[in-house]
Parts: C-alpha cells; structure tokens; sequence
C-alpha cells in the first residue's frame, strides 16, 4: 500500500473518530442536562412577580422577598463573579432571569465564614453572582428566579446542591 493511501485512511479514521467522539459527548451532556432538569427546583418558592424591564431610577413596586427573586428590573445585567460590595437589586435579578444562582452573605459577615462561602463559590461551575447584602436576616441566603433558600450557617452541601439544581433554569437563557 503506498504512504499516500495510508494517508488518506488515517484521516478517515481520525475524522471518523473526532465524529463519534463529539457525538458521545454531546449525547452525555444531554443526559446530564435532562436529569438535573427533572430534579425540582430547591428553596422555597416565592410568587413570581414577572420580569418587567425599567429604567435606573425609575419607582417600581416592592419585592416581596428579601433578597428578591423576581420582579422589576434594569436592563443592564451583574455579570458573574464575587462581588466585594452590595450591588443594585435590579442588576442581580436580571441575572437571576438569565438563569444565575446568587449567593448573598449578611455584609458584615466573619472574614473566615465569607472565605468558606467562597471556597463553595469557587467549587462550582455555572451561572453565579456572590456578594455581601445589608438587610439580609440570616448569614447566607441563595437565590434563583422565583426560588429562595435562606440558611443559619454556612451549610456547603446545601449551598452546593441549590447551585447544580438550580443553575441556568431562569426564564431566559442569555449571559449573566
């Protein structure tokens, strides 16, 4: 057989490879994806109360929830990370209606708490916003669109499972 053939048959083989590859592996994302679809949401969940666009600035009537997890906000979204200072609540809910979870600590919080929440934080991948509330009435509340789970301590496992559950579930999948 000449070189040039083997060639030809090694790319065949390789592409053919790359092909069944990709197809795995989108195959097993999609199952992944349908299983934590099928999981329930986790928290408690709080009357939705849409998800109207307003300008900064602009009144608008009052969350029913604390942190909210719906309602009235700006266009303009929070973008992921930690934040190291409170931000507007109409930045994080339209986050949230792009599918983030929200982790907010009670500002004010014990350094060594707020590192094991970022410890948490860092550990999962996804849509996430963290960062430090003045009014919170608990130490560590989460938050999704419609969802709350408020928690008396830093409880890893909850705060875990609430962002693999409830990650990337809003009404619009957009960036964060």
């Amino acid at each position: 057989m000449k070189t040039e053939n083997k060639v030809f048959i090694g790319i065949g083989l390789l592409t053919l490879i790359i092909i069944i590859g990709g197809v795995w592996l989108s195959n097993k994302e999609e199952v992944q994806n349908q299983e934590k679809l099928s999981k329930p949401m986790m928290g408690e969940k709080i009357p939705d109360m849409g998800g109207e666009h307003v300008a900064r600035g602009a009144t608008h009537s009052a969350y029913n929830s604390n942190p909210p997890t719906s309602g009235p906000h700006w266009a303009d979204v929070a973008g992921p990370g930690i934040k190291d200072e409170p931000i507007p609540d109409e930045l994080v809910l339209h986050s949230m209606e792009h599918g983030a979870v929200v982790i907010w600590y009670k500002e004010g919080l014990e350094q060594s708490r707020v590192n094991r929440i970022k410890e948490v934080f860092n550990h999962f991948l996804g849509k996430k916003i963290m960062l430090p509330r003045k009014d919170l009435d608990v130490p560590v509340a989460l938050t999704s669109w419609g969802y709350l789970l408020k928690l008396n301590t830093v409880d890893e496992q909850a705060m875990i499972e609430f962002m693999q559950t409830n990650s990337d579930r809003g009404p619009e999948q957009a960036p964060i």
